[in-house]
């Protein structure tokens, strides 16, 4: 039988930060909760919709036994990249700031289930990242890797929250798996993301409104609400700003895993450059990367909203050619951007 001292021991050799494990079932206390969310309208546009596909793992795996969760953090201590000394330019968050992160993953989780098969006669195994149906962060805690931030992101103890998820869905025991019994949130009596938060998104411990958060709005297609706009800033894809303000993230363990180091190449795009891509252009240069599956026309429409936020009004000639744009988001994204830069005192 499988031991969690091995999947420590393959962890480490993967650069895997953080790994649990826990008896496949169906997660029925978990109904309630998604629709109460959903009442609230607290659902992203990136959830499944079918609440049965997110508690049930069976509907992915007939014969998962165990689900393997991991843990690996982006985390990077660097200097100041060249790109952020720009005058016009766009901010993006740690976790874009390199090689999709979904790719790394996904390998990690390869080898882990091809290493698995080495070691046990007959097993099979799914990965999936956070692309997939299950609540990951969920699984997390249940798996006793870590806790609920009031800022909704997973804390794993000595690494931080600056962590992605993935996992594996095997057909077999493991030995020394468990289900938590701790707390589903950590961090009583701070409060400090919920503070920092400048648009109010964490309203309550744990709890996050997505039409409020800048990252959330960042990445999805709808139009982003005039009276979020000035909030964004110079932001471009992502924020970091309740993660920079969480205590756990003090000295967070910084990312170990090759590729994650060496993808790196900056923290922030050149504005007028990323404008004048045509789509061709956008996915030769950005297709690997964590923001690159977003595609060329919402990367435009935020970066015309950073212009529009740089109160510099050197921009106006680069936003100029968008107010005439065929497609109606990014040419009112334009027009917004040309008022805001002329009536800023």
């Amino acid at each position: 039988m499988i031991t969690m001292e091995q999947l420590r021991s393959l962890a480490e050799s993967l650069h895997i930060d953080g790994i649990g494990a826990l008896k496949a079932r169906v997660f029925h206390e978990l109904t309630p909760i998604l629709e109460k969310r959903l009442q609230e309208h607290r659902v992203t546009a990136f959830e499944e919709s079918d609440l049965a596909l997110r508690i049930d793992p069976f509907q992915i795996m007939a014969e998962a036994e165990t689900i393997v969760i991991i843990a690996t953090s982006y985390y990077l201590n660097t200097k100041e990249d060249q790109g952020e000394t720009l005058p016009l330019s766009g901010k993006l968050a740690r976790f874009a700031w390199g090689l999709d992160y979904h790719q790394i993953l996904h390998q990690q989780l390869r080898m882990m289930g091809e290493a698995l098969q080495k070691l046990e006669s007959g097993l099979l195994y799914q990965a999936f990242v956070d692309t997939g149906p299950l609540v990951e962060r969920y699984l997390a805690v249940q798996a006793s890797m870590g806790a609920y931030g009031r800022h909704n992101c997973l804390i794993v103890p000595g690494v931080g929250s600056y962590v992605v998820l993935g996992g594996l869905l095997i057909n077999k025991p493991v030995a020394g798996s468990q289900q938590t019994t701790l707390p589903l949130t950590s961090c009583e009596g701070c409060g400090r993301c919920q503070r920092a938060c400048p648009s109010q998104a964490l309203e309550k411990p744990g709890q996050i409104d997505p039409r409020r958060c800048l990252s959330h709005l960042l990445q999805q297609k709808e139009t982003i609400p005039r009276e979020m706009r000035h909030l964004m800033e110079n932001r471009l894809y992502g924020c970091d700003i309740c993660q920079e303000a969480c205590p756990h993230n003090r000295k967070p363990a910084s990312a170990s895993h090759p590729e994650m180091i060496a993808s790196v190449t900056q923290r922030c795009l050149d504005l007028p450059h990323l404008l004048s891509l045509s789509n061709r252009q956008f996915n030769r240069l950005y297709r690997t990367t964590a923001f690159g599956w977003r595609g060329q026309k919402v990367m435009q429409r935020n970066a015309l909203m950073a212009l529009g936020n740089s109160h510099d009004q050197s921009a106006l000639p680069v936003i100029q050619p968008f107010l005439q744009h065929p497609r109606k988001e990014l040419q009112e994204m334009a027009k917004w951007a040309s008022n805001h830069l002329l009536n800023d005192n």
